[in-house]
C-alpha cells in the first residue's frame, strides 16, 4: 500500500511538470494572408517603388497587384505599421506605435485608427472602392519631419505591418526593443513588409519572374495569376502574383539572402536564372544579392495543370 501511494504521487508530480512545461511553450505567430505595398494616395502603383518624396508614400493592402479574384486579402482585424531601414535595425517612424494603427475588413484597409499623435492622412484606394478601401500615408501630418531619413545611402526604406495581437511591447512608446529576431516590437513571422525608395542613388535591385506553362501542343503559354512567395533577409514572407503575361517584378530590394517559392500546383519542368538552366530545378530557389551584381531574372517552366 505504501508503494502504491509513492507511485501515485510520482505520477502526479510528472503530470504537473508536463502542464507547467506546456504552459511555457509559446506558439510562433502565424503570418497574415495577403500583402502590403506602397502606392500613391489613390492606390496607383509607382514604377520600381521609387518616390520623389517620403511625403508621397502611402500604405495599401489586400490580395496584391495581379492577384486572381479568389486570392486572399489581409486577415481582418487591427494592425500597427512602422518604417525602418531595409535591415530593420533602425526605426525611422517618429510617432508612438498607437498612432500608427489601422483596421482591415474584407481583406483591405478600411480605416485609420491611430491615436496619440499627428494624424496620418488617408486616400481613397481606386482598386477596391466597392469595399471602402483606403490608403494611409506612412508619414504623419508633420511630414517631412516624420519619418526620419534612412541611413541606407539616403534612399531605401522598409514598411512593416503586424496584427495588434502579435505586437511585442508598449504601443504608447515610439520604439520597443524586443530582442534578437524581433524588430521594434514587430516579429517577422507575423508581419508583412514592402521596400521602397525615396531617392534613386541607393544600391537596390529588382527581382523579375516569369511563369510559362507547357501546353499539350508543346508550346508554352503565360502563367497569369500564378502565386510566388518571396522571403526577404529578415524572414518576412510576402506573396506576389504574375500579371496577364505571366510576369512579375519586385523592386526596391536591398542586399541580402532571398528565397522565392512558387505555388506547387503543377510539375516544375525547368528553371532558368539569368538565362542559365538550373541542373536540379526546385520550386524553392534561394540566392544572395550584393551591390554590383546583375538583378536576378527567373523563368519557371511548368506543365500546365489539369483544370479543376
Amino acid at each position: 500500500m505504501k508503494t502504491l501511494r509513492t507511485l501515485t504521487l510520482t505520477a502526479a508530480s510528472i503530470l504537473a511538470g508536463l502542464v507547467i512545461f506546456s504552459a511555457t511553450v509559446k506558439a510562433q505567430p502565424k503570418a497574415s494572408s495577403g500583402a502590403i505595398f506602397t502606392t500613391l494616395g489613390d492606390g496607383t502603383a509607382v514604377n520600381h517603388n521609387q518616390y520623389s518624396s517620403t511625403c508621397a508614400v502611402y500604405l495599401d493592402g489586400g490580395p496584391g497587384p495581379n492577384a486572381p479574384a479568389h486570392a486572399a486579402g489581409l486577415d481582418d482585424g487591427d494592425y500597427y505599421f512602422q518604417v525602418t531601414d531595409p535591415s530593420g535595425k533602425t526605426l525611422l517612424s517618429t510617432d508612438v506605435v498607437s498612432n500608427r494603427r489601422f483596421q482591415v475588413l474584407n481583406g483591405v484597409i478600411v480605416a485609420y485608427t491611430g491615436v496619440g499623435g499627428p494624424v496620418h492622412p488617408i486616400g481613397l484606394d481606386q482598386d477596391h472602392t466597392e469595399l471602402g478601401a483606403i490608403t494611409i500615408r506612412l508619414a504623419n501630418a508633420t511630414c517631412p519631419t516624420d519619418f526620419a531619413p534612412t541611413p541606407n545611402n539616403g534612399g531605401a526604406y522598409k514598411v512593416w505591418a503586424t496584427p495588434v495581437a502579435n505586437f511585442v511591447g508598449d504601443p504608447t512608446l515610439v520604439d520597443n526593443p524586443c530582442g534578437n529576431g524581433c524588430f521594434h516590437g514587430f516579429m517577422p513571422s507575423a508581419s508583412k513588409s514592402d521596400n521602397f525608395k525615396a531617392k534613386n542613388d541607393t544600391a537596390t535591385f529588382c527581382l523579375s519572374v516569369t511563369k510559362q506553362l507547357l501546353q499539350s501542343s508543346g508550346a508554352y503559354a503565360a502563367g497569369s495569376g500564378w502565386q510566388f512567395d518571396v522571403t526577404d533577409p529578415l524572414g518576412v514572407v510576402n506573396s506576389y502574383f504574375a500579371d496577364g503575361n505571366g510576369e512579375l517584378q519586385v523592386c526596391g530590394l536591398s542586399a541580402g539572402s532571398y528565397t522565392i517559392a512558387e505555388d506547387q500546383g503543377s510539375q516544375l519542368l525547368a528553371l532558368y536564372v539569368n538565362g542559365a538552366l538550373v541542373n536540379v530545378p526546385s520550386p524553392n530557389y534561394s540566392f544572395i544579392w550584393t551591390a554590383g551584381q546583375p538583378s536576378p531574372v527567373l523563368v519557371f517552366q511548368n506543365r500546365n495543370p489539369a483544370p479543376q
